[in-house]
């Protein structure tokens, strides 16, 4: 870890020392360069000592290095069948180029290569040969082949080997060509801004004690930290659930054993928390007699403790190996690091969906693009639903395990951004893993032991390391009627598709609920408890530019005569009755409590802001209330349980000065008439 000085000039040259050491290892810095993409042809088996057939293959000479710059063994590289004889390998290359350069990346005891031939357009040509191969006694190298250029495209190298005089076994991770001069060099995927990762800061006594603190989870608002602490004697077992508050300075006060039913004579750890606050994914099923199995469970706040946890029900569910898992802050995508038969090689990362009859689909390896021969661990999936950080041995980084982080680029999820180091202020040459990040994105919290025992840090991140943009929504459920705070389910809405994307939970003792809001979308959100009809409220974050926190309480109305519910999702184009797409699935809810409750009558009221003339807005307020009164008719609800009013704009409930009262103003409510 760099110590920047006090001193301007000596922080200077640091910065300029750490810029300079980002720049080296930018992937493809210094020369075009193509990196082998299939195998033409080679000697037979290769050699296997695990379980995945994969490992150690032929093909894993293709694509870039994935062990370096420090040098070793690693199942991402092609190890010949067995010392003691001749071998030989051709790669083939999709673009076809005129070299100047071959560089071989032998990543493990170098010194085997024999010869090395190029081939394209009907030729061929021997620009390496080596009659006294050896083992060299280091633990690896980029072999750099200068040649003229040569005359015809190559779109094929052949390698030969012998490792007769080897007493240990041998690997290539990959081959290049170029058509430049500038030496090919092992290069990690980095950040353009890496240098700009703030200092480590050590979360102190409150957090971090003479035991190991393991796995952090941070609350999405930065407000609450969970985690494991291993061996303490205040454990139940020899892991269990800790947490520590913020308190209004910032600071985190000492940490407390969440206690029981969550820590138990088990290990205990914390994998998710949900936005609300009130949400937590926990290792393992809990069993009643005490008993805990290989999965994992919900569990929910109830006032000050939390509920004994629940199964979730993954479909087609087995894991070969300890496995790792995120929840997504919507609560419907889990992603799993699991070992399965489908995967590439060790732990995979995987995808499930939650479905309707409230199981989740079968795991879906998440693909090539992150998923690597060698394991990748300890995912965490941003709020913003889309970024996602994950450790791995499987890409060019600084130890065993790595942090990387990576951008979902479509609904597949099987396309993904080229994962980009985290670099060497948090990545270490040990085993570097479980990230986790506050929906703003400006700090991030993990695990290192770089000062001996496992303690918590965070880090300041740059823009380019740090999620989407989010909204997060915070307030309180409250009874329109008596003012008094309801647990309920808050739902949340795409209101262009209708299609739900999330859910969460207010707090029974308090009301209290929070949601988190990618941009892009425009969204409805609502409580939902029996007995009540929500009054919806929406977002518009087609043009979110920063991260933000918006209060807004969600209120509830008693399903009593003469009670008054506003409808806030529905919409009409300016002057306009006719209803826009986005207001249906509003009503749509409005038909289905109508269907459940078949007694009620209701008034529909129309209102608008003072823009115009009286009379225009007293025809429009009538005419955008009997567009509902249509509707509901035209979905099954009768005539005669639905009469209509205009006021157009003599019943305002917000000022008509500023933009924002007039569309308060601008509203359709219904009265209940008869229950």
């Amino acid at each position: 870890m760099f110590i920047f000085a006090y001193n301007k000039s000596i922080k200077k040259i640091l910065f300029i020392i750490l810029f300079a050491f980002a720049t080296l290892f930018q992937v493809e810095a210094f020369a075009v360069v193509h990196w082998a993409d299939s195998v033409m042809e080679s000697s037979g088996n290769y050699y296997s000592r695990n379980k995945h057939r994969s490992c150690f293959s032929n093909k894993q000479i293709l694509g870039k290095p994935s062990i370096m710059p420090d040098f070793g063994e690693s199942v991402c590289a092609w190890a010949p069948r067995e010392i003691g004889r001749n071998d030989f390998i051709a790669v083939g290359f999709k673009d076809a180029i005129n070299v100047k350069q071959v560089a071989i990346y032998e990543s493990l005891n170098p010194g085997a290569i024999t010869k090395v031939t190029l081939y394209g357009e009907g030729k061929d040509t021997l620009i390496f040969s080596n009659s006294n191969p050896r083992q060299i006694s280091r633990k690896g190298r980029m072999l750099n082949i200068f040649i003229p250029q040569t005359s015809f495209k190559v779109d094929k190298v052949r390698i030969d080997i012998n490792t007769m005089r080897y007493r240990d076994f041998y690997q290539i991770d990959a081959v290049a060509i170029s058509d430049e001069t500038a030496a090919i060099v092992p290069q990690i995927n980095l950040s353009k801004d890496v240098v700009e990762v703030g200092e480590l800061e050590n979360l102190g006594p409150n957090v971090n004690s003479r035991y190991s603190e393991l796995a952090p989870v941070i609350a999405h608002d930065g407000r609450t930290l969970y985690f494991t602490r291993e061996n303490h004697p205040q454990n139940y077992g020899v892991q269990n659930i800790w947490f520590s508050e913020m308190d209004s300075s910032g600071n985190f006060q000492p940490a407390q054993n969440i206690g029981a039913p969550l820590n138990t004579a088990y290990h205990s750890f914390a994998i998710s928390i949900l936005p609300d606050d009130n949400s937590m994914l926990v290792g393992n099923v809990y069993h009643p007699d005490g008993r805990q199995t290989e999965g994992f469970s919900m569990t929910y706040r109830q006032g000050d403790t939390w509920s004994f946890p629940e199964k979730l029900e993954v479909e087609d569910y087995y894991n070969n190996a300890r496995g790792s898992y995120a929840l997504a802050s919507n609560g419907k995508i889990l992603v799993l690091s699991v070992d399965r038969r489908d995967g590439l090689g060790g732990n995979d990362l995987y995808v499930s969906f939650l479905q309707e009859n409230g199981k989740w689909s079968v795991p879906k390896n998440l693909g090539s693009d992150i998923n690597t021969t060698d394991s990748e661990d300890s995912p965490y999936l941003a709020a913003d639903g889309v970024t996602l950080y994950f450790s791995s041995g499987g890409f060019p980084g600084y130890g065993s395990n790595d942090i990387f982080v990576t951008k979902r680029l479509d609904d597949t999820w099987q396309k993904w951004s080229e994962p980009v180091n985290l670099g060497p202020k948090i990545n270490t040459r040990g085993w570097d893993a479980y990230f986790t990040v506050t929906a703003s994105g400006d700090y991030a919290y993990f695990v290192s032991s770089r000062k001996g025992s496992e303690d918590i840090y965070r880090v300041k991140l740059p823009a380019s390391l740090k999620p989407e943009r989010v909204v997060l929504i915070v307030g309180k459920v409250i009874n329109s009627k008596t003012n008094k705070p309801v647990a309920a389910t808050i739902l949340y809405e795409n209101l262009l598709t209708g299609k739900t994307i999330g859910e969460a939970r207010s707090n029974p003792k308090n009301g209290e609920y929070k949601i988190a809001l990618p941009a892009g979308e425009k969204y409805g959100f609502r409580a939902e408890v029996k007995n009540f009809i929500p009054i919806n409220e929406n977002i518009d974050l087609r043009n979110l530019e920063n991260y933000d926190e918006l209060k807004r309480d969600l209120y509830l109305v008693p399903l009593e005569q003469g009670q008054t519910v506003r409808i806030n999702n529905i919409f009409f184009n300016t002057g306009e009755y006719e209803l826009l797409q986005e207001s249906f699935a509003e009503l749509e809810r409005l038909v289905k409590i109508l269907k459940e409750n078949s007694t009620i009558k209701i008034k529909l009221l129309g209102h608008t802001d003072n823009i115009g003339s009286r009379g225009d807005n007293l025809k429009l307020s009538k005419d955008r209330a009997n567009s509902v009164k249509e509707f509901l008719i035209k979905n099954g609800i009768t005539e005669d349980r639905i009469v209509t009013q205009g006021f157009g704009f003599s019943k305002p409930i917000a000022t008509n000065k500023t933009e924002e009262g007039r569309a308060k103003n601008r509203r359709v409510e219904f009265n209940i008439l008869e229950k």
